[in-house]
């Protein structure tokens, strides 16, 4: 109100009430359900090291334009799954012993350090999605939700850490560590085992971070990622992976 009581005006513009807002966001939710829907995919072995993914069928295949599928194939190279060749044509990214030797030695040097912050600051509503996370995968019969739910786990470490640069570094092996994960979980004896594997690993992490021993927290991460390491067969990380 001003001093003479009438009201102040304000020079706001009106809201557009035009297409553009509300196509952009129909687009975004479609680049977004594209990229879940590729990403899948390559972590599943449904397209393989070196495999040319077509920008035209996928859109053929999705019911979408080639739009939404070129943003997804620009994000997935963003995440180190996707590679663009000289003639722009999107193949999916080799992996090779160096990538997971640099993988793994990134996991040793922030997870463990993720499990000390995590220890240090949990609280209830994280234990309920520790648990949670849990529940789902002893539910789960499929393999590449088995892979999935693993990593998701790890995510939560990372959250419950609330260390923000911990998390800008983990976003960059997400993507990647799924793909590798995947590809050890097709190599086991089947998503019973590997569930079963994995839910020991995990319930033991969630204990150790109850005790409220960081030093405990920090190494029964890194025996847990050492066992990974030691899961994974020599010969198929000797070159490309497939």
């Amino acid at each position: 109100m001003t001093t003479s009581g009438k009201k102040t005006e304000h020079s706001f513009s009106p809201l557009p009430t035009g297409k553009p807002p509300l196509e952009q966001v129909v687009r975004r939710a479609l680049t977004d359900e594209v990229l879940t829907t590729l990403r899948k995919a390559i972590i599943a072995g449904a397209f393989g090291p070196g495999d040319h993914v077509p920008e035209a069928r996928m859109a053929e295949q999705l019911g979408v334009s080639r739009v939404p599928v070129r943003e997804a194939m620009m994000a997935l190279e963003r995440e180190g799954l996707l590679a663009f060749d000289e003639r722009g044509a999107a193949r999916v990214r080799d992996f090779t012993a160096a990538d997971f030797e640099e993988i793994f030695t990134m996991r040793l040097a922030l997870e463990p350090m993720a499990a000390r912050l995590a220890c240090r600051k949990l609280q209830p509503a994280d234990l309920a999605a520790f648990t949670e996370n849990i529940r789902r995968m002893r539910q789960t019969e499929g393999l590449l939700d088995v892979t999935l739910l693993d990593v998701d786990f790890h995510d939560l470490v990372m959250k419950v850490a609330r260390h923000s640069l911990l998390s800008v570094c983990w976003g960059n092996l997400r993507s990647p560590l799924r793909v590798w994960l995947a590809r050890l979980h097709r190599l086991e004896e089947g998503p019973r085992e590997t569930r079963t594997i994995t839910l020991r690993g995990h319930m033991k992490i969630v204990k150790t971070l109850q005790s409220g021993d960081e030093e405990a927290a920090a190494e029964e991460m890194r025996g847990h990622l050492v066992s990974w390491r030691a899961r994974m067969p020599k010969s198929t990380w000797e070159g490309n992976v497939s």
